[in-house]
């Protein structure tokens, strides 16, 4: 690690010559904003006197040609009265035949002729919002962070809209005040930019262009003057909805459950409060957390849980104030590493996580029901941020039966749930210092669940930045995070035992499994270096967590026991040449030890890729992994070698312009051992129409794996292997898979989504072994040097008689044949702003039939023919304005 830092600071050094001539100077360009005197009717026609005044006219281009004149002419007013914001843009073309006037939902970005407003409300240089408006009437709409990302999960209601003419298109926005956040007072200066896109000629033009070699984004906007005697009404919106559900499901026939729950009828509101024009206050009672689009199916042959996204809406707005650890760095690298992730919203309201006693049928709710929520956003003022959350779950019970005797039994506590996040900008943001705090706290009175789940578990961390340079050129950010979680000595057995920790394992010599602890502690830290513009890049981090650090209980866990670092070099080269309109290439080198200094990454990374003259792109990626160690293959048992493994990823795309647009890639990977694994996709989107939008993402996944775990079994005379043996085999897996979707645009206010996937995955196991020597590559193949195995067809298990016992052992066949085909359509109308009507139907079935044999014709026949589960919502909100 020393010969990483030591290279590191060289690096900084030689390349401090680079700063010089890259000074990030805010835009010296003013807007000035007109006071309406009269109405302005939204029509897109640009008729009222106000749009006769001199316009905002010089744009310039970042692509395709960076720095040259915009190859249209674009005219920008900005307008405004005591409750809105007006903007209205007319976007004149010479062949306007070809403006690109396609339909799609709401934030479903796609290739077309687009207008778009970017406003800094706070002037903070830092945070603000976009408007978005294509020519056929679509919008999208997000927040900025971080000066450069963005986020299209806020959902802003505005109004926009837009003419089509033979001297090209117009368009007229209103946004309301109460819809952003800013620091009131009598004179108030904005940020404010504005970008159109021309999709035949794959252009963007902005009134201030970021060079693509520039950092930032919000940090460069022009001035917009002249807000005055603005006195927006206090905010306060309610948005009651209500739901019905009717749910057709595979079921027993004698289930006394069924029936009461095929019919749920939910109602619940939320309520937006603003808090003067600064802040504002989410609530929600008895949510309806129902998710418009299901997680895909996924295969997971991992100790390790599978991360979704969240896609309700109450947690998704606002979220990026919660995101912690990268502030300041416009570029975040992982290696096997990376920020924590402490608020993961999908702990609140998820399944219940306790037992049931035995039972013949058994009513166990899908999820958690949220008896109410409270979500605090936004700004103190410029410079300091604030999001805080507080939310109550219920008591959940489960009711079965047993013996014709009906009973219920508690299996998920009254919860409360906690996050606070504040952050302050110091030096006209070249500085910056945060902190976050999360509590879970449960009410457990069973001991099952005192088994099962934590009474108490909390985090706090510190966060920050600072630029090392007047010209913002070289930053180092980091974080400090400490964790304390309590519970029985039965819980605190099994955290001890989850897979990123196994304090279990046999030949363990810091911070073994103690079965008399009550809690756990333990730090997170890391500290990073990146260089935010110029063709030359260097990124690099060191990173460590201790093996008691834990924040799964309400944030998303992955690793502990690790200390880690990296360093990247890259070069970008941004100016088209004959061949390339912009290229660039990445090496790394990353290493991961735990707190017992074994090694368990030693890996030399590379990428390069470019986007072709004709616009098509290509990326090549490629690693080489030296050999180390692993503790997760054996599940808890001792060290393993890891062998040498090696692999690259190919993929291309065509010109997004296009009708038909493809996207493909191919990847592989092995070790020397002969493992190895090859997978092949593609994405094919066509769009027959400005309406219309179908895709499809067909995958393929080959893997031949000589080390995959099967099952530990205890065995005193397994002496090399501390009285377990460690039971692993051969793998030939196939995994065939196709995303489907179809996107049809009635208008910008009513469409219809429909997504397909079907899966196939195959698991074929052979030449079972175990563990021979620790910490080696070393494996006892069963069969040989006088043991013995036998299939017995009739139970479906394995017998074996290890060559050094005369006791068999017995595992059943691992072999597996998992189908699935789920599917989900969405109806949304719009019916006024912020008043939506939704008909989902969701349908999924699952087979297993024929484990360990693929043949594509009878497995889908199986799964055609399996049961199904289909679900039908119907659910209208309306928005009251208050």
């Amino acid at each position: 690690m020393k010969y990483l830092i030591t290279f590191l600071l060289i690096l900084l050094f030689a390349t401090a010559s680079f700063s010089k001539g890259f000074k990030a100077k805010n835009s010296d360009k003013q807007i000035q904003a007109i006071k309406l005197e009269s109405s302005i009717n939204l029509d897109g026609n640009l008729v009222e006197k106000v749009w006769m005044q001199t316009p905002i006219s010089s744009f310039t281009q970042r692509d395709p040609v960076e720095e040259q004149p915009a190859t249209e002419t674009t005219k920008v007013w900005v307008a405004y009265d005591e409750s809105y914001i007006y903007i209205a843009a007319e976007l004149l073309d010479s062949e306007p035949d070809k403006i690109d006037v396609s339909l799609a939902r709401k934030d479903s970005w796609h290739d077309s002729d687009w207008f778009t407003v970017y406003i800094d409300p706070y002037f903070d240089r830092k945070t603000g919002y976009y408007f978005a408006v294509n020519a056929g009437g679509s919008l999208g709409d997000g927040v900025f962070y971080n000066d450069s990302w963005n986020d299209d999960s806020w959902d802003g209601i505005w109004e926009a809209k837009t003419s089509v003419d033979n001297s090209g298109w117009k368009v007229e926005m209103r946004i309301p005040f109460s819809q952003l956040r800013f620091s009131q007072a009598d004179v108030m200066k904005w940020g404010i930019n504005f970008k159109r896109q021309i999709k035949r000629n794959k252009e963007s033009d902005y009134f201030v262009m970021v060079p693509k070699d520039e950092s930032g984004f919000v940090s460069h906007f022009a001035t917009l003057e002249g807000l005055s005697g603005i006195e927006p009404k206090q905010r306060f919106e309610v948005l009651p909805y209500v739901s019905q559900k009717a749910q057709y499901l595979v079921h027993d026939a004698n289930d006394p459950f069924y029936t009461g729950n095929q019919y749920k009828t939910i109602f619940g509101a939320d309520a937006k409060i603003g808090i003067g024009t600064n802040l504002n206050l989410d609530l929600t009672v008895n949510p309806d957390f129902g998710q418009v689009e299901v997680d895909p199916a996924v295969l997971n042959l991992s100790a390790f849980e599978t991360f979704f996204p969240e896609k309700r809406p109450f947690f998704i707005e606002g979220g990026n104030i919660f995101d912690f650890g990268y502030g300041g760095a416009n570029s975040n690298w992982g290696f096997n590493f990376g920020n924590l992730d402490l608020f993961y919203s999908r702990r609140i309201g998820r399944s219940p996580q306790g037992p049931l006693p035995d039972n013949d049928y058994a009513d166990y709710p899908t999820e958690t029901r949220i008896l109410g929520a409270a979500k605090l956003t936004g700004k103190l003022n410029e410079s300091w941020s604030i999001g805080a959350v507080s939310a109550v779950t219920e008591r959940a019970y489960s009711k079965y039966t047993l013996n014709n005797s009906q009973d219920e039994f508690e299996v998920e506590p009254l919860t409360h749930y906690g996050v606070l996040r504040t952050q302050k900008e110091l030096n006209d943001g070249r500085q910056g210092i945060g902190m976050m705090f999360t509590s879970v706290n449960r009410d457990l009175r069973t001991d099952a669940l005192k088994s099962r789940l934590s009474d108490q578990a909390y985090t706090f961390g510190i966060d920050g930045w600072t630029f090392l340079d007047d010209e913002k050129l070289y930053v180092i950010n980091g974080s400090v995070v400490g964790s304390y979680t309590s519970g029985t000595n039965d819980y605190m057995i099994r955290l001890q035992k989850q897979p990123y920790r196994y304090f279990q394992r046999p030949d363990a010599t810091f911070m073994t499994l103690d079965s008399n602890r009550t809690s756990l502690s333990g730090i997170y830290s890391r500290v990073a270096l990146n260089k935010q513009k110029g063709n030359f890049y260097i990124n690099s981090a060191l990173g460590l967590i201790s093996p008691g650090f834990e924040n799964n209980d309400l944030g998303f866990q992955w690793m502990a026991d690790r200390i880690n670092g990296h360093t990247v070099l890259g070069y970008r080269w941004y100016e088209p040449d004959s061949t390339f309109r912009q290229k660039w290439v990445y090496f790394a080198h990353a290493r991961t030890y735990d707190f017992e200094g074994n090694n368990y990454q030693n890996i030399l990374w590379g990428r390069i890729g470019g986007q072709f003259m004709n616009y098509y792109e290509f990326g090549l990626v490629g690693y080489y992994n030296f050999e180390t160690f692993t503790k997760t293959l054996s599940r808890g048992g001792p060290l393993m070698a890891n062998p040498e493994n090696y692999g690259y990823e190919l993929w291309a795309s065509s010109d997004s312009r296009k009708n038909l647009i493809v996207n493909a890639g191919t990847s592989f990977a092995g070790d020397i051992l002969g493992s190895e694994a090859f997978s092949g996709w593609a994405d094919l989107q066509w769009k027959p129409s400005t309406q219309l939008s179908i895709s499809v993402g067909p995958e393929y996944q080959y893997y031949h794996e000589k080390s995959q775990w099967v099952r530990n079994i205890s065995d005193p005379t397994a002496t090399n292997t501390y009285g377990t043996r460690y039971i692993f085999g051969n793998i030939d897996q196939d995994l065939l898979a196709a995303n489907i979707r179809v996107n049809w645009t009635f208008s910008p206010q009513l469409s219809l989504q429909f997504f397909l996937q079907p899966l196939f995955a195959v698991g074929d196991y052979s030449n079972f072994k175990e563990i021979k020597t620790p910490g080696t590559l070393e494996y006892e193949d069963y069969g040989t040097n006088g043991s013995t195995i036998e299939y017995l067809s009739d139970s479906d298990e394995y017998k074996v008689k290890p060559s050094n016992s005369d006791t068999p052992i017995y595992f059943s066949n691992p072999n597996f044949n998992f189908k699935s085909l789920r599917a989900n359509m969405v109806i949304r109308y719009e019916i006024l702003p912020g008043s939506i009507f939704y008909l989902v139907w969701s349908h999924d079935r699952t087979n297993f039939d024929d484990p360990g044999k693929f043949d594509l014709n009878r497995d889908f026949r199986n799964l055609w023919n399996a049961e199904a589960n289909n679900i039908f919502v119907a659910k209208f909100s309306y928005w009251f304005d208050i």
